[in-house]
């Protein structure tokens, strides 16, 4: 058996990585050390793409208004009780406007991924869970969330609340 030793560096000064924080920028995937990523969003981008990140910010298909509007929505979906729930949503909001290519799939997909993440990290298995069959969560899609197996559609997004069922 085979054994190598790898000691991640910094690709801008050389300097060791620590294995425990996310070293990588977004955009071009390269290694560095946190003096040479720049943090917005808590969206890491090394200095050599934090001009592009700008430009996508401000030139592309998602602008301000739509962006801090999915944030809001999702901070009335999710509960209080949720641990960094707002740091997950607003991390997930702006890392895909960076790479969104149609304004009508924001916010599904960021609503996707919020709750892709609440599952994946344990922290809520089923938000949001459906009301007829609570050990299973809501989908969303077209902006409601849904129940799957019966396909009600239960509330549009920012709007859940308990034992209200609007009609789309």
């Amino acid at each position: 058996m085979f054994s190598t030793s790898f000691q991640p560096r910094c690709q801008e000064c050389g300097a060791d990585l620590d294995g425990r924080v996310s070293p990588f920028c977004l955009l071009c995937g390269g290694l560095f050390c946190a003096r040479h990523l720049v943090m917005a969003n808590s969206i890491a981008t090394c200095h050599g793409c934090e001009n592009e990140r700008k430009r996508r910010e401000t030139e592309g298909v998602i602008d301000d208004a739509q962006f801090q509007r999915i944030v809001a929505l999702l901070r009335a979906d999710l509960p209080a009780t949720v641990v960094d729930g707002d740091a997950i949503i607003r991390q997930e909001a702006a890392r895909l406007r960076l790479f969104a290519r149609s304004a009508d799939a924001y916010d599904d997909e960021v609503a996707e991924q919020v709750q892709q993440r609440l599952h994946d990290e344990f922290i809520d298995t089923t938000w949001p869970a459906c009301p007829e069959h609570p050990n299973h969560p809501l989908w969303i899609s077209g902006g409601w969330w849904r129940c799957r197996s019966s396909g009600t559609a239960v509330a549009p997004l920012g709007q859940l609340t308990r034992g209200r069922r609007p009609t789309p």
